[in-house]
């Protein structure tokens, strides 16, 4: 494992390194305590939790990776797919030792994968929470691209597109895309300040991530397969499920109902990126949440 040094990294917290799973993995790491692994959605990296990595790592182990093609880690050509992307996760805490016991907060793709952890390693989360992160099943097919308010979730079909067109229309305008793409998604303008649209930016401009960006979405039909499949067995560990107003809201408390048959649900006054635009409400639901005792449904 290797320890990188940084300057945009919270005080308290180190970034690192580890080879796992035939990829080698970046990741944010701070705090003591029980773990709380962090997974960040498109288009951004570990940095979009850091307003709230401080307040969490005064009682927790907070991991906060990159997923594999985004930030600093690696952009194979494959392992796209929520489970190779959840299992990349899983051998990453085997490697810190955090595997046997933790709570996943997961926010977009990284919603979808921590729902593809969780079925996949049951027995081993304490709590898991998703934000803004639709669970990829057959309601996928339902999205509208165009709404009576205006655009719809048009980008899915568009990231979709596997002949290479979106890598051309972004490429060289990384900067342009990541602005443009975070206003039409925020409510409270600025939170995505320009620091942060810099950074994912860059990250965009690595070899292969751009490419990496859209492949979370085109694995979306084999996604839906396998997670239909696992929702046959409803989740027995406690989740906190949150939408933002201005974007997904009350449809992800709704969702994962059908998920989990232990439900908290909030929708927040802000756009998509809830870390982001309304960080002191995501710690006053979050950490109340994670600190409770875990209680389990008996199993189905």
């Amino acid at each position: 494992m290797t320890q990188l040094s940084t300057s945009r990294i919270p005080g308290g917290f180190t970034e690192k390194t580890a080879r796992v799973n035939g990829v080698t993995l970046n990741y944010a790491t701070g705090g003591t305590g029980p773990a709380v692994v962090l997974l960040h959605g498109y288009p951004q990296t570990w940095y979009m939790w850091r307003k709230v990595m401080p307040a969490l790592a005064e009682q927790y182990t907070v991991i906060a990776p990159d997923l594999r093609g985004s930030g600093g880690s690696d952009a194979p050509a494959t392992g796209y797919d929520k489970a190779s992307l959840a299992e990349d996760i899983h051998q990453l805490l085997l490697a810190l030792g955090h595997a046997d016991e933790v709570s996943l907060v997961g926010h977009d793709i990284g919603g979808t994968v921590s729902y593809a952890y969780a079925a996949a390693h049951r027995d081993s989360i304490r709590r898991l929470t998703v934000i803004e992160a639709p669970q990829i099943d057959e309601s996928l097919y339902q999205f509208p691209s165009v709404t009576p308010a205006g655009p719809g979730f048009w980008n899915f079909g568009f990231f979709m597109l596997d002949n290479g067109l979106p890598e051309r229309i972004v490429s060289g305008r990384e900067d342009t895309w990541i602005a443009g793409f975070v206003d039409w998604l925020e409510v409270v303008k600025g939170a995505v300040d320009p620091d942060a649209v810099a950074e994912y930016a860059a990250h965009l401009r690595r070899p292969g991530h751009l490419g990496a960006s859209y492949a979370y979405f085109r694995t979306f039909h084999g996604d839906a397969e396998a997670t239909i499949r696992h929702r046959e067995t409803p989740l027995a560990m406690p989740v906190l499920a949150i939408g933002g107003e201005g974007a997904l809201g009350q449809a992800i408390p709704d969702q994962m109902q059908l998920y989990a048959g232990d439900v908290t649900g909030a929708v927040f006054p802000c756009g998509h990126w809830v870390a982001e635009e309304s960080p002191e409400l995501l710690l006053k639901h979050l950490l109340p949440f994670l600190s409770q005792r875990t209680r389990r449904l008996p199993a189905a």
